[in-house]
Order: structure tokens, then sequence, then C-alpha cells
């Protein structure tokens, strides 16, 4: 299967290179796409593991609306921006959900989600390479599955939480290294 691959981060490219290693071509792309391009192409899936572009619907249409994406939040809470810090600051479910790509921002239909809660000896930096281990650990998981998707997808009732990147500002004021303990956070987050 042809697959694009989309990241920002490189803690996917672990993902990815399993995608390769299964058998599929993968095309890795860090910036925004057009939908030429994309109609071009002709990927049977897209999947997204921390992009920081937003996907047109016309490029969606372009994908064949078989995009998906990982994210490391519970949907629907953590929706956007920093979902692990959201989660430690406003003590919200957390997790990680594989979903479609749908209009509006993390709420496309779930394929699959976990929980996956702190640890008392959590710092910043180990709190979000637990939730990236799961995140990728879940979409191995769900692969197996992939004929099934659409049929899985579930829409979360109740409407969770989002947060901008202008909203998590404040972290980076606050945040002097990610080795911080995930409660000396908190206790700064909340002005405490």
């Amino acid at each position: 299967m042809r697959i694009l691959c989309l990241y920002n981060n490189p803690c996917a490219l672990p993902l990815f290179e399993w995608l390769r290693k299964e058998g599929h071509e993968t095309v890795l792309r860090q910036d925004a796409l057009t939908k030429d391009w994309c109609r071009a192409q002709r990927f049977a899936l897209t999947v997204s593991y921390t992009y920081r572009f937003i996907l047109p619907e016309e490029v969606l249409v372009a994908l064949r609306r078989n995009a998906v994406n990982l994210h490391n939040a519970y949907l629907p809470w953590n929706r956007g921006s920093d979902p692990n810090l959201w989660s430690i600051a406003e003590n919200t479910p957390r997790g990680v959900t594989l979903h479609y790509i749908e209009a509006g921002l993390d709420k496309g239909g779930i394929i699959a989600q976990r929980l996956v809660p702190l640890q008392p000896d959590d710092t910043l930096k180990t709190s979000y390479d637990r939730l990236d281990m799961a995140a990728q650990e879940q979409f191995r998981q769900a692969f197996q599955w992939y004929s099934c998707w659409p049929q899985m997808r579930k829409y979360p009732t109740g409407s969770g939480s989002y947060h901008s990147i202008r909203d998590g500002e404040f972290f980076r004021k606050i945040i002097d290294s990610y080795d911080m303990p995930v409660e000396e956070f908190r206790r700064r987050a909340l002005g405490k």
C-alpha cells in the first residue's frame, strides 16, 4: 500500500519506519500539501502524527477522505495544541486516539483510543514519551484491522476541550526544563 506519512516531530519516524518494514511504500512530508500534488500521488492512506498543518477540505478530498491522525490526547479532551501539558494542568482524561481527519480540528471519527495515566514520578518529558509510545503501539495494533476502520468509526459524546497554540504560550514561560516533575508544572500552571 502507498502511504503518505505526515509529521513535524522526529518522534513519528519509528512509526513510519515500521510501516515501511511491513512492506508499505511510505512518502514522508513535513510541509503543507496542495490538492493537486495529493491527487497526482494517488495514496491509499494518509497517516498524520505530530503534523502541524490543518488539512483543508480540498486536500482531504484529494486524499480520498482516507486520512487518519494519531493524537496524543484522549479525545474529545485536549483537542489542538499541547495535549500532554493541558491534560496535566487541567487534570483531564489523558491518553491517545487514532481518528479520521475530518472538518473540525481533532473531531473526526475515532478508530481506537486508550487511556495513559500519569505516573507519580513523571516529568514533562517522561509523560510525553509515555504518550508517544502508547500512540505508536495503539496504531500498530489497530493497523491489523485496517480494512475494518470505516466500520469501527465512532464519535465521542460531550464537548471535551480545545486549546490553540496561543493558549499554551503561558506554559512556555513557566517551563524551564522538560525534566520538570509533573507536579511542579501543575503547581506553576495553577499559580500555586
